[in-house]
């Protein structure tokens, strides 16, 4: 007697429905991710009438406590110097590797009551290096 079953189960796996969800994070991921301030925290920055839009290669960040910040990575004042070369040495490398000739800019973000010392050394930080130093304003 040749019985047979009627029914087979199917082995396949329907993609449609994880694609969507996978392009779903995605589009929150990034949108997200543009809305992220470079500064970790509120610093009440300098006030500038002007408006001079520049490229920016490197985030430091100074807070009030006196933390230090290279994008979002906290590094010791002791550190500071040797993590900002090699911060510099890899934004160059990039530059070199696009064909891109303009120079490596850090954008200081400070308290407008951080004392001109502090400035000054992130001044001669940045000269030491051969990198353009920019301070960053609110309009």
């Amino acid at each position: 007697m040749g019985l047979s079953k009627r029914s087979s189960v199917s082995a396949e796996f329907n993609m449609s429905s994880l694609t969507d969800i996978i392009f779903l994070l995605l589009i929150f991921f990034m949108l997200t991710s543009s809305l992220t301030s470079p500064n970790l925290k509120n610093l009440d920055r300098p006030i500038s009438s002007s408006t001079t839009p520049s490229p920016q290669n490197i985030a430091l960040s100074v807070t009030p406590e006196g933390e230090y910040f290279i994008e979002s990575e906290l590094v010791t004042k002791e550190n500071l110097d040797r993590r900002m070369e090699l911060r510099i040495i890899e934004e160059r490398e990039k530059n070199r590797q696009k064909g891109i000739k303009t120079e490596v800019t850090i954008v200081l973000n400070l308290d407008k009551n951080e004392p001109t010392s502090t400035i000054v050394e992130i001044m001669a930080l940045s000269n030491k290096h051969k990198a353009r130093l920019i301070l960053a304003t609110d309009p």
